[in-house]
C-alpha cells in the first residue's frame, strides 16, 4: 500500500499524508479524521520515525509549505507580487518557497514536477507565462492544491483561479484617452498568446469602437512585456502615416520603457505622447512624468492565492473557485489632452 493511495483516499495530496503522519502538519479535526480512516481501512504502515533524543522535546506541527512560481523577477509586477504573498504568508505563519522560471516552458514544466513529487510541499500557487502545461495539469489531476494566478492556462479547470478584469481595465484606459480627446490611439500589447494580452486587446478594441474612433492594425503591436520592446516600438509608431498621439501599453513596464527612449526619438510625454500603462508598479511614481496606469490590486490577490491553497490543503473549501478583481485608473502626469 502506497502514500499515495491514502492520499487518494483521504481526499488530499500526497504531501499533506506524509506531513500529516510525522507530526509535521497541522489540519483540521475533518481532514485527520479522513487520513486517520484511510491509514486504518487501507492498512497502511508508515515508514518509523526516527526516536527524538532524550534531552529534546518534540517538535511542534510545522504550518504547511506553499510553493509559489512565478515567471521572474525581473518585471516588477512579478516581484512586488512574490513580496506581497510572502509577507502574507509570513504574517500567517505559511511557509514559502519561490521558483523562477526564467519565463521558459521547460522550466515551469520541470518545477510543477518538482512540487508535485516532493513530500516537504503541500500545495502551489502557480503564476505562468506559457499556455500549455501539462506537468502542471497532472499534478493537479493527482490531487495537489493548486491556485491558478493571473495568465489562464489550459486544462486547468480542477484548479481554483485568481485574475484581474483585464477587458474591464483596457476599456476604462482606452476610454479615458479617448475622453481627453486622442483619436489616433495604438495599443502596444504582451505577446497574443497570453490570456491577459487578448483580453486587454478586446478591451481596448471595444472602447475604440464604442468612441466611434478606427482601429488602425498597423498601431496594434505585439511584444515581451519588457522594458527592451517598450522602448523598441517608436519606428513603428513615428513612422506611420499618421502618427498616434495616445498609448495603451499593456504593462508598466513597457511603458517604462517607452517613457525612456522617448525623447531619443524628439518625443515628449505627454505633450506629444501620452503613455497609460497598467500594473501599477511603483517604479512609475518615480518617473518624470508619472506613469498614468491601471493598478493591480496586489495585496487582494496575494491574500486571496493564499486563502484559497491553504483552504484546499485543509480541505475546508468546496467546488472551484473562480475569483476575477477589478483594476482601478491612477491618473497622473503622462497622459494628458492631445497639444495640451
Amino acid at each position: 500500500m502506497t502514500l499515495a493511495r491514502v492520499a487518494q483516499h483521504a481526499h488530499v495530496s500526497a504531501s499533506t499524508v506524509s506531513r500529516y503522519l510525522r507530526g509535521q502538519l497541522k489540519v483540521n479535526p475533518e481532514t485527520a479524521g479522513r487520513i486517520d480512516a484511510a491509514v486504518r481501512d487501507l492498512g497502511y504502515e508508515a515508514p518509523p520515525a526516527a526516536a527524538p533524543e532524550p534531552a529534546q522535546a518534540p517538535a511542534p506541527a510545522a504550518s504547511p509549505v506553499i510553493a509559489l512560481i512565478v515567471p521572474d523577477l525581473v518585471n516588477p509586477f512579478f516581484a512586488e507580487l512574490a513580496e506581497e504573498i510572502a509577507a502574507t504568508a509570513a504574517a500567517g505563519g505559511i511557509s514559502l518557497v519561490v521558483g523562477v522560471t526564467g519565463r521558459q516552458s521547460r522550466r515551469e514544466a520541470g518545477l510543477s514536477e518538482l512540487v508535485a513529487r516532493t513530500d516537504a510541499v503541500d500545495g502551489m500557487i502557480y503564476v505562468g507565462i506559457h499556455r500549455r502545461n501539462p506537468r502542471l495539469v497532472k499534478a493537479i489531476s493527482g490531487g495537489l492544491p493548486v491556485v491558478v494566478l493571473d495568465e489562464e492556462i489550459a486544462d486547468t479547470s480542477q484548479a481554483d483561479a485568481i485574475s484581474v478584469d483585464n477587458y474591464g481595465g483596457a476599456y476604462q484606459a482606452t476610454a479615458y484617452l479617448a475622453q481627453l480627446g486622442h483619436r489616433r490611439i495604438a495599443h502596444v500589447a504582451g505577446p497574443p498568446e497570453l490570456s491577459t494580452s487578448r483580453d486587454r486587446l478586446r478591451g481596448f478594441r471595444d472602447a475604440m469602437r464604442h468612441a466611434d474612433l478606427p482601429v488602425d492594425d498597423s498601431l496594434v503591436l505585439h511584444g515581451p512585456y519588457t522594458e527592451q520592446f517598450g522602448a523598441s516600438t517608436f519606428p513603428y509608431l513615428t513612422g506611420a502615416a499618421e502618427p498616434p498621439t495616445a498609448v495603451f501599453a499593456g504593462s508598466d513596464i513597457v511603458a517604462v520603457g517607452m517613457l525612456s527612449a522617448a525623447e531619443l526619438h524628439g518625443l515628449r510625454i505627454p505633450e506629444d505622447l501620452s503613455v497609460v500603462g497598467c500594473d501599477g508598479i511603483r517604479v512609475g511614481e518615480w518617473l518624470r512624468p508619472k506613469l498614468t496606469t491601471l493598478q493591480q490590486p496586489v495585496a487582494d490577490l496575494a491574500r486571496s492565492a493564499l486563502d484559497l491553497v491553504q483552504a484546499r490543503v485543509e480541505n475546508r473549501a468546496g467546488e472551484r473557485v473562480t475569483r476575477v478583481f477589478p483594476l482601478h485608473l491612477v491618473i497622473r502626469g503622462s497622459a494628458t489632452a492631445p497639444g495640451a
